[in-house]
């Protein structure tokens, strides 16, 4: 631990990339609580419709992260190694392959939306609610696309102020516009939607506008550029990037089941998992910005082909996280009542979410330590398939029999199965753990 804050150079490096990604990701997660906050002054019918209408969005999302996570481990590398050229070509591939990805969810809200609904609710008022607010925000899917890709190739480059700087402006014309949809028009979830779709649209113009106009050389390029590919780099390009695409989906889909799971526990508990899962969203900021960070560093170490130094900086990473996970859980615990009372559901759904932000608040450390090592080090450092292999088999193996075992079969109060699904991230750091221990995952891709 000593040497971990004595290294200067590592601590100046981490932090300068590791604060704004937190901001970023910070100020991403209040975007994302904000209709179901919002909403909540409507009540528990409007936040479980939003917070359920949002697992499409919640799938998408973590498709289009797969996809720019594994463009950027080779635009890191290639950053390294000063080839530009190398990382163009790779943010050509990510944003073509997101907007595909937009597409189809985007149809998928105007085809079927009804039956989208029904997948996760019972209830016949949120599935109403829902499908108004999915044929709105399907809109955003495109623009979401662009800027998840575009977001990631500036933080892989080591520009990751101007991310955090155009996310803060979608927040803050989120909160306008729905306040004007929501309270002003009357418009209800489907003023929330449209209120996100107008922020969404506002970061992307933006984010647009400040690459040409500060010239970033690696984005402000021809088109041909993005699309210079051949043989010997597609094939070498897939085999890496295609597992943490698998990864990210299966995952984020077998979370969404949980929450298929969670609807035999009735509308308030669903509420008051949608409340939940929001406040955890702000407190594992800390964790995921570090291990962006770690990610970031290590793949433009590899890149410059110093392996030694990609290594010791995975695992002085590693105890940044513990310690800056540690302090989150205490906070979180602490100000869990606090937190719980500004979201306007019943007595026994804040009862509910209050058991499962504790439930969190122990958990936190360990789910933090899981990102960095998955996502942060193993990943960047080429070892993708092992984290496929982990990831997967933690939430369909234990997660998701544990949601059903808890809620359907046995009827238990939700922050039961909740505390049961979660110990699918103390099986997970075993493994992750051993092997970022073996230190084989240290590769240089391109």
């Amino acid at each position: 631990m000593k040497s971990l804050f004595n290294d200067k150079v590592f601590l100046r490096n981490i932090t300068g990339l590791a604060i704004p990604i937190m901001l970023n990701e910070l100020v991403n997660s209040l975007i994302n609580i904000m209709d179901t906050f919002m909403t909540g002054k409507l009540g528990a019918a409007s936040v479980t419709a939003v917070g359920l209408s949002n697992q499409v969005f919640f799938l998408f999302v973590l498709i289009c992260f797969g996809i720019s996570s594994g463009a950027s481990i080779f635009m890191g590398q290639y950053w390294g190694s000063g080839d530009i050229k190398g990382v163009r070509k790779v943010l050509g591939i990510g944003l073509i392959m997101s907007e595909i990805a937009a597409f189809v969810f985007f149809m998928g809200t105007r085809i079927f939306p009804e039956a989208i609904m029904r997948i996760y609710s019972q209830d016949s008022e949120v599935i109403d609610l829902g499908v108004g607010y999915l044929k709105i925000i399907g809109f955003s899917y495109f623009l979401t696309a662009f800027t998840t890709t575009v977001n990631a190739s500036l933080k892989a480059i080591g520009e990751a102020k101007q991310p955090m700087l155009t996310t803060l402006l979608s927040l803050l014309s989120n909160i306008a516009f729905n306040s004007v949809f929501i309270f002003g028009m009357h418009m209800g979830v489907r003023g929330a939607a449209l209120g996100t779709l107008c922020a969404r649209s506002i970061e992307a113009t933006v984010q647009t506008a400040l690459i040409i106009i500060r010239r970033i050389p690696v984005l402000a390029a021809k088109v041909t550029d993005y699309i210079s590919w051949d043989k010997k780099f597609m094939y070498k390009y897939f085999i890496v990037a295609t597992p943490v695409l698998f990864n990210e989906f299966m995952w984020a889909l077998g979370t969404t089941i949980y929450n298929i799971a969670y609807k035999y526990s009735g509308t308030q508990s669903q509420a008051a998992v949608q409340v939940a899962g929001s406040v955890q969203n702000l407190f594992v900021v800390s964790g995921f910005g570090i291990g962006a960070a770690c990610g970031i560093i290590i793949s433009n170490t590899l890149g410059a082909r110093d392996t030694k130094r990609a290594i010791d900086y995975a695992f002085k990473s590693t105890g940044l996280t513990a310690i800056f996970s540690v302090v989150s859980g205490i906070v979180l615990a602490l100000l869990a009542p606090f937190i719980i009372s500004f979201f306007d559901i019943n007595e026994l759904g804040q009862r509910y979410a209050l058991y499962m932000v504790y439930i969190v608040a122990i958990g936190l450390t360990v789910k933090n330590l899981n990102y960095i090592n998955i996502v942060g080090i193993l990943r960047n450092g080429g070892d993708t398939l092992f984290g496929l292999i982990t990831d997967t088999a933690s939430v369909w193996l234990i997660g998701i029999p544990m949601a059903f075992l808890g809620s359907k079969i046995l009827g238990l109060p939700i922050y039961i199965t909740y505390a049961m699904v979660y110990s699918e991230e103390f099986f997970k750091l075993i493994f992750s753990e051993a092997r970022v221990l073996k230190k084989k995952w240290a590769n240089t891709v391109i």
